[in-house]
């Protein structure tokens, strides 16, 4: 009796074991779809746009926010028109005030020294030593509106008042002026005799200031 009961618990397992092994599949289960390199790569590339896109837009609705107008651009060559204005002189020294005028349809700015230097023929070639800084009135940010000037004091000496051979007299046509950092220049005539030696009677420049009034007190 004892020997019967543990044949009938055994039957059952070996059932069990043989419906384990007949449900087993024929074969491996297919693999995923491989991700193409160029779908990946344009999903992230559409991502990096977007982001870029919602940036900018941030940085529109910010910019609206606060309320802040758009910097004054500084004036360029092409925007300015330049002429001599008023001048005075004594004891061998003039000053004429050289105008700058907005010509363009848009506020602009002026700050600092213009470069300048006298020229001769037809080719414009330099004579002497370009203009040094220096005058009396301080470098402000000049804003000119359209139509409106500013200008700057070229303070030169007469050559006649240096030796001949030290100083070799020439004929100039003008002054070549470059508006301040500006690397187009514009000329402007004034014709007279200037020193054509190196680092002998150079002239000076001044700061650019408001208006058109010649003041090298």
């Amino acid at each position: 009796m004892k020997r019967a009961a543990i044949v009938l618990l055994s039957t059952p397992l070996l059932f069990a074991a043989g419906c384990s092994a007949s449900s087993q599949p024929s074969s491996a289960p297919a693999a995923p779809p491989a991700v193409s390199p160029t779908t990946s790569a344009t999903g992230k590339a559409t991502a990096t746009t977007s982001a870029a896109t919602t940036a900018t837009a941030t940085a529109t609705a910010t910019g609206k926010a606060s309320g802040k107008p758009a910097a004054t651009p500084r004036c360029h060559t092409g925007d300015l028109k330049l002429k001599i204005g008023d001048g005075s002189g004594a004891a061998g020294t003039s000053y004429v005030a050289l105008l700058f005028t907005n010509a363009s349809d848009h506020t602009c700015t002026l700050y600092g020294y213009p470069g300048v230097s006298w020229v001769t023929g037809d080719q414009g070639t330099q004579v002497g030593s370009p203009f040094k800084r220096g005058g009396t009135q301080k470098k402000v940010t000049v804003t000119l509106k359209p139509g409106k000037a500013a200008h700057t004091i070229v303070q030169s000496s007469d050559a006649g008042f240096f030796d001949a051979a030290e100083c070799k007299p020439t004929a100039v046509r003008g002054l070549r002026v470059y508006p301040p950092d500006e690397t187009a220049s514009v000329f402007v005539s004034s014709t007279g005799n200037q020193c054509a030696a190196e680092g002998v009677d150079v002239g000076t420049i001044w700061a650019i200031t408001p208006g058109t009034k010649l003041d090298p007190s």
